[in-house]
């Protein structure tokens, strides 16, 4: 029988490899970095909190798992093996139910054991707030993984441009600085701002994208690849 359970840096599966059985499951939202700050003379405060775009703080995953060890006296050498690959170390998780994301996050592990057949285990992990998209948008598409319900199709690799062109880019809700790829000078309109690309790696910090479609007016002749990693609470 398998069981559903979370993948490591893609290497390491909690039941294939541990023999941990996921028994409940909590994703936790990430709190909102709040930013107020208080006037005399005005009522309330100055909420600042979506100036620069809304912003989070980390979000915690707890995995409640038992696992059957055989007894008392192989259950220490259990306990060693899990927490010497996932206590204090930051991982890449992708979870069986959702495999077009992967967190990443930080493990601890806490244990527990009342019989002589049967282990407990919790792991707890410290998240960046948004899960990643497996692939980033100048990937080759993976069907696998993909939401035929939800997902979205980001091909932006080796895009021909011959004069000028408009590309229509999505973006995702986590905001994203992308690196545009050349393989000749190009120019680049976006949101009323200009920018010069130059054969090769270009990035620009101040050109965000964000959820929806955006439009991207580029003229030159060559290639263009549009890398970026999206991302979703």
């Amino acid at each position: 029988m398998t069981y559903m359970g979370v993948t490591f840096d893609e290497e390491v599966h909690t039941y294939d490899d541990f023999g941990l059985r996921i028994t409940s499951v909590n994703i936790g939202m990430p709190e909102v970095k709040d930013e107020h700050i208080e006037i005399p003379g005005m009522d309330g405060y100055l909420d600042m909190t979506d100036y620069f775009g809304t912003r989070y703080k980390n979000r915690k995953i707890t995995l409640q798992c038992d696992f059957e060890d055989g007894g008392y006296d192989v259950w220490a050498g259990i306990v060693s093996q899990i927490s010497n690959y996932l206590h204090g170390k930051k991982r890449k998780i992708v979870l069986d139910w959702d495999p077009a994301y992967y967190y990443v996050g930080r493990g601890k592990c806490k244990y527990d054991k009342n019989n002589r057949i049967y282990g407990k285990l919790t792991l707890e992990f410290d998240c960046e707030p948004y899960k990643y998209e497996i692939i980033t948008s100048d990937d080759d598409w993976l069907w696998d993984p993909f939401d035929f319900e939800t997902g979205v199709i980001r091909e932006y690799h080796d895009l021909a441009i011959s004069g000028t062109s408009d590309l229509i880019i999505i973006g995702s809700p986590m905001p994203v600085v992308p690196r545009f790829v050349s393989s000749a000078d190009m120019t680049l309109e976006y949101e009323g701002a200009t920018y010069q690309i130059k054969a090769g790696t270009n990035y620009f910090p101040e050109l965000e994208i964000t959820d929806g479609e955006h439009t991207m007016r580029f003229t030159g002749s060559g290639t263009i690849s549009i890398s970026y990693k999206a991302g979703s609470l």
